[in-house]
């Protein structure tokens, strides 16, 4: 699959309409969609999906807040994480289809990559130093 630079405005597009800035959001978002249901500590899921656990923390938080992810409460350390069942825009569910199409292919996933990581760059150097209050 050979991708033109509409593909990856689309893709921009998609990930602006899920709310997904990092790679890390994206990856645990695509973990829970091909997962199904997950009944596991964010440890665990840094542990299957690659990132620290401060990292899958925030994903999880992110994508619960946003209405993407549902878990259930706290027991023991373990939730229970699964796609929301109605994502409840359409614009939302065909962007989620479209984003995981797409990171299915090599090209794909390397456009993520690239963008995501150059747009947290970007957000860093945004930040600018010491500031103190």
């Amino acid at each position: 699959m050979l991708l033109d630079s509409g593909a990856e405005d689309g893709m921009v597009q998609h990930l602006k309409t899920l709310g997904i800035t990092y790679l890390a959001e994206w990856d645990v978002l695509a973990f829970i969609y091909r997962s199904g249901t997950s009944l596991a500590s964010a440890e665990k899921i840094a542990r299957l999906v690659g990132y620290s656990k401060t990292a899958v923390g925030s994903a999880l938080e992110l994508l619960t807040s946003t209405g993407l992810v549902q878990r259930s409460r706290n027991s023991h350390g373990v939730r229970l994480y699964q796609l929301a069942s109605a994502v409840p825009d359409d614009s939302r569910r065909r962007s989620l289809k479209e984003l995981v199409r797409l990171a299915e292919e090599r090209q794909g996933r390397l456009l993520f990559v690239r963008h995501l990581q150059a747009a947290a760059a970007k957000q860093l150097r945004g930040r600018g130093g010491l500031h103190l209050a």
